[in-house]
């Protein structure tokens, strides 16, 4: 390979790095504005992303889950498959850990319905306060 082009790679390779670097470095949001009520989850992904939060995939989603799902979003962590039908993704940018709950639309994709933020557990979003309740603004 030419020099020109090694350096070049090196060059695009160092500018990604370090555009991930710049976003990790970047203050977390308000949780309240980290994501939003029915945003399809395959957006949020790739939101949370550019962000610079990285999907915790251990340990992997089974195959049962990643059906229900509906995607093969690696922050997958597990689904439900009774009620309303849950799903839940992880993430962690540094020290900090995102849960993020969904549910299925009407086409069965994935929206979500409510998130936290740890280590304080502090959730936003629609909470469901008993097994047959609805979904309610989360306290």
């Amino acid at each position: 390979m030419p020099e020109a082009a090694r350096t070049s790679i090196v060059v695009a390779a160092a500018a990604l790095g370090f555009g991930v670097l710049l976003a990790m470095a970047a203050p977390i949001p308000n949780g309240a504005q980290l994501l939003r009520v029915r945003e399809p989850i395959e957006a949020a992904d790739a939101r949370l992303r550019r962000l610079g939060w990285q999907p915790e995939q251990d340990p992997p989603a089974e195959s049962f889950d990643r059906e229900l799902s509906g995607n093969a979003l690696s922050s997958l962590r597990a689904c439900s498959g009774t009620g309303l039908g849950y799903c839940r993704y992880d993430y962690r940018r540094g020290r900090d850990r995102l849960q993020v709950i969904t549910v299925p639309d009407s086409n069965g994709d994935g929206q979500v319905v409510r998130w936290s933020l740890g280590p304080t557990g502090k959730t936003w979003g629609l909470c469901q306060p008993a097994p047959l309740a609805p979904l309610q603004p989360c306290p």
